[in-house]
């Protein structure tokens, strides 16, 4: 029976002791317009959110250790102006609290700055967003800041964001991610026994000893606004494919970037020579459209794709004796690359295979007439196309680009 009762207490000091070493914490978090750091109740849910948390903190009594208030910005913006967009959001929570009854001597401050942890999260848990893979990795594996050997920023993680692409996942995390990430976290502790406030974590910036002045980190990195990246977006591409020069073919191909994954063409080959007083004739006249599919593009018009094409046209060939004159089509897939050369400049490679079918007319030249021989059809499966072209993009729909205030 002694036994039993021993093993009794013991279990019960095993259950109940460790509920004395955890704090019982409440949370809440409150959101802010952009560029702004006045508090807005009137703002999403905040109203209801931070009343409600100053109610149950009326509700503890006198148990409250300690209040932390932490603050961010998102990514836009200079760093100095997110910088103080957090004091101030973390000066805006405190100054409400107080105002509803709560000392201020329990509060503590923790602006945050950029809060690179949440939008890390957010892209993670984000699957849609466009170049999702390459975001986390420039969030998980780019300093926030880069120097060179003499001690000056020539980098960032926020540059490389809105390099990427030309700027199309910056802008769409400017749309649907950041603005989760302006706002204030109030979090309330109580300890069984005083803790030790927590040390405020200053967040990266140029130390004050070092020899980079504020405005050369700003003119490196920062500038005076953000213009996202002037990286065009052309939606147009006029080409021409070199190596059918060689075989004295003239030709022109347009084509229209639909999105990033998508683009159309319509090409046109021409020979128009003849010599009838030599009896030789080189004469061909080819058109055809074709759909491409760009496979991870790294930008438009940058990458591999994938098409299929199809085309027709009518040709008469002859060198000094028998020739042929005909019509006919051909189908297939093409497989190539494309990469820029300059601003509005890129080459591109590529091969197309896949089935023709033709019927031709034989003659031969007697006495300044052609004689007509024979009639014949034609069925070939094999290699139909190879280029090697350049290409002159235009159309940039990115060239009027939103200055976007600090945010």
């Amino acid at each position: 029976m002694k036994n039993h009762l021993f093993l009794s207490i013991i279990l019960a000091l095993f259950t109940v002791l460790p509920a004395f070493g955890q704090p019982q914490t409440e949370s809440a978090t409150v959101y802010f317009s952009v560029g702004q750091s006045q508090f807005d109740p009137a703002l999403a849910d905040n109203a209801a959110t931070i009343d409600a948390f100053i109610s149950r903190l009326q509700q503890t009594g006198n148990t409250v250790d300690t209040i932390t208030v932490r603050a961010y910005a998102s990514p836009e913006g200079l760093f100095k102006t997110n910088m103080k967009l957090a004091e101030g959001r973390c000066d805006a929570i405190v100054d409400y609290l107080v105002g509803h009854g709560i000392s201020r001597e329990l509060i503590h401050r923790e602006p945050g700055g950029i809060a690179w942890d949440e939008l890390r999260r957010a892209v993670e848990n984000c699957p849609e967003m466009p170049y999702r893979t390459r975001v986390i990795d420039i969030l998980e594996n780019t300093p926030e800041w880069i120097y060179n050997s003499k001690g000056r920023i020539v980098d960032s993680r926020k540059k490389q964001l809105m390099d990427l692409a030309g700027g199309r996942p910056f802008r769409w995390m400017i749309n649907n991610l950041f603005p989760d990430l302006r706002k204030a976290v109030a979090i309330t502790a109580y300890f069984s026994e005083p803790a030790k406030a927590p040390e405020i974590s200053e967040p990266s910036e140029p130390s004050e000893n070092s020899d980079i002045e504020i405005s050369e980190f700003e003119e490196v990195v920062e500038p005076a606004e953000i213009t996202l990246p002037a990286e065009p977006r052309h939606r147009l591409a006029l080409k021409t494919n070199m190596l059918y020069y060689a075989a004295l073919m003239p030709n022109l191909e347009l084509e229209w970037l639909i999105n990033d994954r998508w683009s159309v063409l319509i090409e046109g080959n021409v020979a128009p020579w003849s010599d009838q007083s030599a009896n030789k004739c080189y004469q061909l006249y080819h058109f055809g459209p074709e759909a491409r599919y760009w496979i991870n593009p790294k930008a438009p018009w940058h990458g591999m794709f994938a098409g299929v094409f199809a085309s027709g046209g009518f040709y008469d060939l002859q060198n000094g004796g028998n020739g042929v004159q005909g019509e006919g089509v051909m189908t297939g897939l093409s497989f190539g690359y494309m990469w820029p050369i300059a601003r509005n400049w890129s080459m591109e490679a590529s091969v197309g295979a896949g089935y023709m079918y033709t019927r031709y007319k034989e003659y031969t030249p007697r006495d300044g007439h052609y004689l007509y021989l024979r009639t014949k059809d034609l069925n070939y499966f094999g290699p139909l196309k190879l280029k090697l072209s350049i290409a002159w993009r235009f159309w940039d729909t990115n060239k009027r680009k939103p200055n976007l205030s600090a945010i």
